[in-house]
């Protein structure tokens, strides 16, 4: 076989071009590699700043929807009028006065969902939710009972009637009730689980 210039030129040629594939495929690896690092970094941070807010926010919410289950009541200003309704009442208008801040726990659960979707998490989220609504209709209960001066409809109260309202007082007034099924147990472990399951991501432990 002879070798002649223009082989050797062609040879040249083709070395050059393979060499520019594996550069070119090399560089196109390596910018993946980047995005892909990128893309996780972000995801990371976005996890570590939802975790912090909701770990915040979730803790702030639940210690002031607990200062409205003090056992300490109060009565009706001076010059109004008192149908032993009025702590009560109260307590049903400061709850509501939290209706933003259980919306943002809502919008701060939604991106749970997203970001991480863990599903303790969501179920924590529930329980805070349930605590709201298991108050608001005891409140809603004894107001009505404080109205009707202790009867029911014009009847005595029964037995069952007592037990039901002996369980509303319970929602209402055993903020420091921390026994094992009260409201105040459920509120911190509910918390507990969203500390738990959100400060890897905070501290940037966390796993993708």
């Amino acid at each position: 076989m002879t070798i002649t210039p223009s082989s050797i030129f062609e040879g040249i040629a083709a070395l050059s071009q393979a060499a520019i594939a594996v550069s070119v495929g090399a560089g196109v690896w390596v910018a993946y590699r980047q995005l892909h690092s990128w893309k996780n970094e972000k995801l990371s941070i976005k996890r570590a700043e939802l975790g912090e807010e909701l770990i915040s926010h979730a803790s702030e919410l639940i210690g002031r929807f607990q200062s409205l289950r003090s056992p300490i009541g109060y009565g009706a200003p001076q010059g109004e009028e008192d149908d032993e309704s009025y702590d009560f009442r109260r307590r049903l208008k400061e709850l509501a006065e939290l209706d933003d801040d259980f919306s943002d726990l809502r919008r701060l659960g939604v991106r749970q969902k997203a970001l991480v979707g863990d599903a303790e998490v969501r179920e924590a989220i529930d329980v805070i939710f349930d605590a709201r609504n298991r108050l608001w209709v005891a409140l809603r209960a004894k107001i009505r009972q404080s109205m009707r001066d202790s009867t029911h409809f014009g009847r005595e109260l029964s037995e069952k009637d007592l037990e039901k309202i002996e369980k509303h007082e319970e929602v209402i007034w055993d903020g420091f009730d921390n026994s094992p099924g009260s409201i105040t147990n459920e509120l911190l472990e509910s918390l507990s689980i969203i500390e738990t399951k959100l400060l890897p991501h905070v501290r940037h432990t966390g796993t993708d």
